[in-house]
C-alpha cells in the first residue's frame, strides 16, 4: 500500500495514483551536491488535505504551508523523505518532494561568510598564540614569512618580514593576523543555522587542526571580528571546496538538518554487502567512461608572488598513463596551501596584506589551508604539514596518496551499466548509495534509481563498476 505523510499526517491520495521516485547517488560528483526527488500526482482537494496544506486553495488566504516534511511509505517501509513544495490549482495540490540542499542552511544559504555575524573574540592585553571560546580553539596567530605584507613601504616602518612575529615567548611589533580554525567555524555555522555537522572533518586528528589562512590585520583592534577573516564564499561553497581537497563524502539529512562527513575512499574499501543477481533483468546497456585518469589541481592565489611561476610543490597530480588510452577528469580546487620556507621553518608567502596601513584595505586574497602545529622551537607554527600528512597533492603523505588512491583505482576500470532491476519496497527502503552490490560476477555502486510506486515495473537503474 502506498502512503504519503505530510508533517507526520496521512494525506488523501487519488485512487490508483503513483509516485515517481528519482534516487541519486550523492558521492560521485564534486562540483555540486546532488539529491533525490519525488513527483506525486495531484492530491485531491479533500477536507483533510486542505487542512494539511493550510487551505492554500482558498484565494482569501494570504499565506499557507508552502514547505512541509513529506514521507513516502510503501507497504509500511519508508522509501523516501524530503521537503515538499506545494502549489494548488482547481485540480488539487501539486506536490514535488526534494531534499533541498539549496535551502539546507536556511537564510544563510547564499550569504557570503564574510557577511555573516559570527561574533567577536576579545584580544587579551598579552596576545597568546591561540584564542579559545568555551574551551574550543577558535583562532590562532601563526608566524608567517611574508616580506611583501606592506608592499614597498615595509622598510620605512622597520617591518621585519613576518606576520605575527614572535620571540622569547611574546608577540613583537608587526601585523597581527588571526586565522580561524575550520573545525570551530563549522560548529559556528551549525549553531547559526540550526543544523548539526559531525564526522571526519571535525574528528580527524589532522583535519581538526586546519586553519584558514588570510591576510587581514587586526590593526590594533581590541576584538577579532570573525567575518573579517573569512572569504566571500557561501557555506555550500566552503563545503564543496573542502570536499574536493580531502575527497569527503557528505550525508545530508535535510528533514533532520543533519550533515555527517566521512571519507569517500572508505566507500571503496568496504566489502560487498548485497547480491542482486536474482533481481537483474537479462537485458542491459554498457556505457564507457572515456575520462578515467584523475587530475587534481590547485587554483593558485595570483596575489602571492611566490606562486607566479607554479612551484613544484603545488604541481598537479595526474594518474599515470596506462596501456589503454583514456581521457582526463580534472578536478580544480580553490583551497590550496602555502609554500614552506626551509631557511626559516615557516609557511611563506609574498603578497600585500589587507590593512589600514598605507591604504591597503582593498588588497585581495584567496583563502588557503594550513595545519596548526602549535608552538615549536619558540614559534607559533601553521604549516602545510602535520604528523606525516601534507596539504600538497604530491609526495609521501600528500593528498593524492592519502585521500584519493581508492577512488583513483576505481576510475581506472570504471564503466556504466544501464539495467532494469526487480526492486521491492525493502530494497528501496534499505538502499544505501555507499554500499556495493554484486550482480553476476561484477561489483557495482548504484548511481541512480528511477522507479514508480506502487511497484508494477522493474526499476530503471544506472550502475557503475567498482
Amino acid at each position: 500500500m502506498l502512503q504519503t505523510r505530510v508533517n507526520g499526517e496521512i494525506a488523501d491520495l487519488v485512487p490508483n495514483g503513483s509516485v515517481d521516485l528519482e534516487l541519486v547517488n550523492p558521492y560521485l560528483t564534486y562540483e555540486t551536491l546532488f539529491t533525490s526527488s519525488a513527483r506525486l500526482p495531484a492530491l485531491p482537494l479533500s477536507a483533510r488535505n486542505r487542512r494539511l496544506f493550510g487551505f492554500q486553495d482558498e484565494l482569501q488566504v494570504a499565506t499557507g504551508s508552502e514547505r512541509m516534511v513529506v514521507q513516502q511509505y510503501y507497504n509500511g517501509h519508508l522509501v523516501q523523505e524530503g521537503i515538499g513544495v506545494a502549489t494548488v490549482d482547481s485540480s488539487g495540490f501539486q506536490l514535488s518532494v526534494v531534499q533541498p540542499l539549496s535551502e539546507f542552511f536556511g537564510d544563510y544559504q547564499t550569504v557570503p561568510l564574510s557577511e555573516i555575524d559570527f561574533g567577536t573574540i576579545a584580544v587579551p592585553v598579552t596576545l597568546t598564540p591561540v584564542l579559545t571560546v568555551a574551551g574550543q580553539e577558535a583562532v590562532c596567530f601563526p608566524t608567517i614569512q611574508n616580506p611583501d605584507y606592506y608592499g614597498t613601504n615595509g622598510a620605512g616602518i622597520g617591518y621585519g618580514g613576518r606576520v605575527n612575529p614572535y620571540a622569547a615567548g611574546v608577540y613583537t611589533a608587526g601585523p597581527n593576523v588571526p586565522m580561524v580554525f575550520v573545525r570551530w567555524l563549522l560548529l559556528q555555522i551549525a549553531a547559526k543555522t540550526g543544523t548539526t555537522i559531525s564526522g571526519t572533518i571535525l574528528d580527524h586528528p589532522q583535519l581538526s587542526k586546519l586553519v584558514l589562512y588570510n591576510t587581514r590585520a587586526l590593526d590594533g583592534a581590541a576584538e577579532v571580528t570573525i567575518r573579517n577573516h573569512l572569504p566571500a564564499w557561501t557555506i555550500p561553497q566552503l563545503l564543496i571546496e573542502l570536499r574536493k581537497v580531502f575527497n569527503l563524502a557528505y550525508d545530508f539529512q535535510a528533514v533532520q538538518g543533519r550533515l555527517t562527513t566521512s571519507l569517500t575512499d572508505d566507500i571503496f574499501r568496504a566489502p560487498v554487502v548485497k547480491d542482486w543477481s536474482g533481481k537483474a533483468v537479462k537485458q542491459y546497456k554498457r556505457r564507457a567512461e572515456v575520462n578515467r585518469r584523475l587530475q587534481l589541481n590547485f587554483e593558485l592565489d595570483s596575489s602571492d608572488a611566490l606562486l607566479k611561476d607554479k612551484p613544484g610543490e603545488l604541481a598537479d597530480y595526474l594518474t599515470p598513463a596506462g596501456d589503454d588510452p583514456t581521457g582526463i577528469a580534472k578536478l580544480s580546487c580553490k583551497l590550496s596551501t602555502l609554500l614552506y620556507d626551509t631557511d626559516t621553518g615557516l609557511a611563506s608567502a609574498r603578497q600585500p596584506g589587507v590593512t589600514s596601513e598605507f591604504n591597503q584595505l582593498t588588497q585581495g586574497w584567496m583563502p588557503r589551508l594550513l595545519f596548526w602545529n602549535g608552538l615549536e622551537d619558540d614559534l607559533p607554527l601553521a604549516l602545510p604539514t602535520l604528523d606525516g600528512l601534507s596539504l600538497y597533492w604530491l609526495g609521501m603523505g600528500g593528498l593524492a596518496e592519502t585521500f584519493w588512491k581508492k577512488l583513483e583505482a576505481f576510475r581506472t576500470r570504471m564503466f556504466y551499466v544501464e539495467r532494469e532491476l526487480l526492486l521491492n519496497e525493502t530494497d528501496l527502503a534499505t538502499l544505501n548509495f555507499k554500499e556495493k552490490i554484486h550482480i553476476n560476477g561484477v561489483n557495482y555502486l548504484v548511481v541512480q534509481v528511477m522507479v514508480s510506486l506502487p511497484v508494477r515495473m522493474p526499476a530503471k537503474c544506472l550502475l557503475v563498476r567498482v
